[in-house]
């Protein structure tokens, strides 16, 4: 897989409306966060995943273009059972230094990514926010633009 960081300014019109709302709600997410996602037309490019204090994150949703891609199946493996513990191991790590930044760093990173190794590369691009709560709890939020899945 190769990973491009990409400036928030190419974002997909999706991504930058959850950016948006993201802003609103640095601090922490808001209580209302995903139903707001879902009647704004937003939530079916979202994933989530939210960790306790020094646990790992966990799936929490999979944004629908993520299911279509890697299959029914594999998501509902995988809701629930932290992000390393994925049969696509190596993907999982490699995006795991991503979505530390996004929580860490208090930043949004924005990256297009190509997986190799397929009868065709897979292109797409993510959004990831995260916050950590002053209590050591730590969400993120993926947005997903996947042209043609």
């Amino acid at each position: 897989m190769t990973i491009h960081r990409q400036p928030l300014a190419v974002a997909a019109d999706a991504q930058v409306a959850v950016l948006d709302h993201w802003r609103a709600h640095r601090l922490e997410p808001s209580p209302t966060m995903g139903s707001d996602l879902r009647e704004a037309g937003l939530l079916h490019h979202c994933g989530f995943l939210s960790a306790d204090p020094g646990g790992p994150l966990i799936f929490r949703r999979i944004a629908d273009a993520t299911v279509k891609a890697l299959g029914r199946e594999w998501a509902r493996q995988q809701l629930g059972k932290p992000n390393d513990d994925d049969p696509y191991s190596e993907y999982a790590i490699q995006l795991a230094t991503h979505y530390d930044e996004a929580i860490q760093g208090g930043e949004p990173v924005y990256n297009h990514l190509v997986i190799h190794g397929l009868a065709h590369p897979v292109v797409y691009s993510h959004l990831l926010v995260g916050w950590t709560s002053p209590t050591g709890q730590q969400a993120l939020l993926t947005v997903i633009d996947w042209p043609g899945v």
